[in-house]
């Protein structure tokens, strides 16, 4: 008796992957521009942890990016998970409670979805099946 070969693993992602990606991508360039214009506005004064304000947007940035990265080899869904769905907690909890809505015309709504979408669009179980896939693939070979 042989044992079957299994299925090739196909190596196009997933669409909810390929909205994922771009999704992170915008959602890392939003929160890096926020940490640069925290930056700005802090005129090197960094007291009272204010270099929370300037450290936490770039590192939730590259974390994002390189989560896209990991996401589009099929390595994992995971890395783009976490920084999205933290991201869009703390920017809904944000704009809730600073009443932003009226204030910024519709703009903090789009701010938090970026990377509400992207945080939705990573843990699809299609996404999930796919990554789970590969690495299967990558263990085998």
């Amino acid at each position: 008796m042989h044992a079957t070969a299994p299925a090739p693993v196909r190596r196009r992602p997933p669409l909810g992957a390929l909205l994922a990606v771009p999704a992170a991508v915008l959602s890392a360039l939003v929160c890096g521009f926020v940490g640069l214009l925290a930056l700005a506005f802090s005129n090197g004064q960094f007291d009272d942890g204010g270099w929370l304000v300037v450290t936490v947007p770039a590192l939730l940035a590259g974390w994002l990016l390189a989560g896209a990265v990991l996401l589009v080899l099929g390595r994992s869904w995971l890395a783009v998970f976490l920084p999205a769905a933290g991201l869009a907690v703390v920017l809904g909890w944000f704009v809730l409670a600073e009443e932003l809505v009226v204030d910024s015309d519709g703009v903090a709504v789009v701010v938090w979805a970026l990377p509400a979408v992207t945080a939705l669009s990573a843990v699809l179980p299609g996404v999930r099946r796919w990554v789970a896939a590969r690495r299967a693939g990558r263990r085998a070979a």
